[in-house]
C-alpha cells in the first residue's frame, strides 16, 4: 500500500513542491510560539518533514504522521519522529501544544467515511490540546476550480489535472520517472470559509481565517483556519 503518495509521487512532490511555504517557516514556528510554552508540534500529513525539520532547526520539537510509507522513510532520513498512519483516526502525541495540517490534508476524504477529516480531527485536537493550544491548517475553498497543470524535473514530469463537482474535488495525477509512467486520483472536499468557522466554533474553538502563512500565500483557491483553543 502506497498511501496517497507512491514512491515515485513522493519523490517529485518532495523535490518539486516541498518548498511550497518554506517562506513561512519562520512565521509558522513564532505563530506556535504564542501558546503554551515550551510549544510541542505534531504534525498531520508530515510529507517527507521539510516543514517538521524546520521547526526543530527553530527550536520547535515535535512528532509527525503520514499515511503514505514513502513519506515517512524520506522524513525518517531525517531523524525526525515520524510514524505512518490516516488523519481520520490519528492520536495526538501526550503533551502536544500545537498542530499543523500543511497542504490540505484535512481536506481528503476518507473513504471508510466518505467525509473529510477535518471537522472529526478539529474534536480530537480540541479534546487533546491545553488551553491556548493551536492548529493552523490550510484546505480546498468552495472557490477552488477545474484546472490543469504540467510540472517536470531532470528525470521526471507530472501533469494534474483537476475536475470538481458540487463540494467534491477530485485531481488526476499522472506521473513519469524514467520510463515508468503512473497514475492516482485524489479526492477532496471543498468549503465555505465562513461555514467552516461555524463548525470549528461549535467545537469550542476560537477561529481565523486566513488568506496566507505569514509571507506565503496559499496555493489559489485555498483558505486557512488558525484555531486556539479557550
Amino acid at each position: 500500500m502506497s498511501g496517497l503518495y507512491s514512491p515515485d509521487l513522493a519523490r517529485i512532490h518532495a523535490e518539486g513542491f516541498t518548498a511550497t511555504f518554506a517562506q513561512a517557516f519562520d512565521w509558522l514556528a513564532e505563530t506556535l510560539q504564542h501558546g503554551p510554552t515550551p510549544p510541542k508540534l505534531f504534525d498531520v500529513g508530515c510529507g517527507d518533514g521539510a516543514w517538521l525539520d524546520a521547526a526543530r532547526s527553530r527550536g520547535v520539537m515535535g512528532a509527525g504522521i503520514d499515511l503514505s510509507p514513502a513519506f515517512v522513510a524520506r522524513a525518517r532520513q531525517r531523524g525526525l519522529d515520524v510514524c505512518e498512519g490516516n488523519a481520520a483516526n490519528a492520536s495526538v502525541p501526550a503533551g502536544t501544544t500545537a498542530i499543523t495540517c500543511l497542504g490540505e490534508v484535512l481536506s481528503y476524504i476518507d473513504p471508510a467515511t466518505g467525509h473529510d477529516t477535518l471537522v472529526p480531527f478539529a474534536q480530537t485536537a480540541f479534546d487533546a490540546l491545553p488551553s491556548g493550544g493551536l492548529v493552523l491548517a490550510d484546505v480546498i475553498g468552495h472557490r477552488c476550480l477545474p484546472q490543469a497543470a504540467h510540472h517536470s524535473g531532470d528525470d521526471w514530469a507530472v501533469r494534474v489535472e483537476v475536475t470538481v463537482g458540487g463540494c467534491r474535488l477530485s485531481r488526476r495525477i499522472e506521473t513519469q520517472v524514467a520510463d515508468r509512467i503512473d497514475w492516482v486520483t485524489h479526492h477532496q472536499t471543498r468549503r465555505a470559509p465562513q461555514a467552516t468557522k461555524a463548525a470549528l466554533e461549535a467545537i469550542g474553538w476560537r477561529c481565523d481565517i486566513l488568506q496566507s502563512y505569514g509571507p506565503a500565500p496559499l496555493l489559489p483557491g485555498r483558505f486557512a483556519i488558525h484555531l486556539i483553543k479557550p
